[in-house]
């Protein structure tokens, strides 16, 4: 093993290790409707722009995740900021790559726009 491969998996462990309980989530719709009565709070949709114009979380911003990294200008740094997607894997995957790229004021919505769906709460459309 090379050494540059022995630090880029001691950095992930200590990136791992380092996860608190809870793993940056909000863990049901009441949560999430509590973090949106802060008036600084952004929330991005991380689904395609196809799946955000069929419906999605009022004042809900879409970023796709597979262009997260060239949108950064977009996600702040200094107020609180939820992902979801439809069933959170790539809200998952966005959190974790914003954490990595030092960002350690976002949070996932594991229930995602399903869980958001199926509580019957408001849904926009574009």
């Amino acid at each position: 093993m090379s050494e540059k491969t022995v630090n880029l998996e001691s950095t992930i462990d200590r990136f791992l290790t380092s996860i608190p309980a809870g793993y940056y989530t909000i863990a049901n719709v009441e949560g999430l409707k509590k973090q949106l009565k802060n008036p600084q709070t952004l929330l991005v949709d991380v689904r395609e722009p196809s799946e955000y114009k069929s419906g999605h979380i009022p004042d809900a911003i879409n970023i796709p995740l597979q262009t997260l990294a060239q949108n950064l200008e977009q996600i702040p740094q200094d107020r609180p900021v939820v992902l979801y997607c439809s069933a959170g894997y790539r809200a998952a995957m966005g959190v974790m790559t914003l954490h990595l790229l030092g960002y350690d004021n976002v949070q996932g919505f594991p229930p995602s726009f399903a869980g958001w769906k199926t509580a019957g709460e408001a849904i926009a459309s574009s």
